[in-house]
């Protein structure tokens, strides 16, 4: 259930101040909430990577769907990728990556300052 909530809160800050920041900015947003978040460092990556990609590839077909531009397209053919989906898909994969890697970088700082507890052997 974590999980689902945190997806969601990924994506709701994505497309919140996606509009008002740079992907290098919410870079910075996405590892302050994996530090303030905490937890496992595995779910925070996943849940930030699927929250970030969803909203990413969500925003790309809305704009493109919404304007009609064959701007998609034309880049598509111009990398030789195919059509507008592939750039989208693409689009969603790279907003999977540097999200999850930056909530990823946050709750591994966070790591550093935790107190850790002492291992003994019986």
């Amino acid at each position: 259930m974590k999980f689902v909530i945190y997806v969601i809160a990924y994506a709701l800050i994505t497309m919140i101040l996606g509009h008002f920041l740079g992907y290098w900015l919410m870079m910075v947003v996405w590892a302050i909430l994996g530090a303030v978040i905490g937890g496992d460092g595995t779910l925070k990556f996943f849940s930030a990577a699927l929250g970030v990609g969803l909203a990413w590839f969500g925003q790309s077909v809305w704009i493109s769907l919404n304007t009609g531009s064959p701007l998609p397209e034309m880049m598509g053919e111009i990398m030789q990728l195919g059509g507008r989906g592939v750039v989208m898909a693409l689009t969603g994969l790279i907003g999977f990556v540097i999200g999850g890697f930056s909530a990823l970088t946050g709750n591994s700082f966070r790591k550093l300052f935790e107190k850790k507890k002492p291992y003994y052997f019986r």
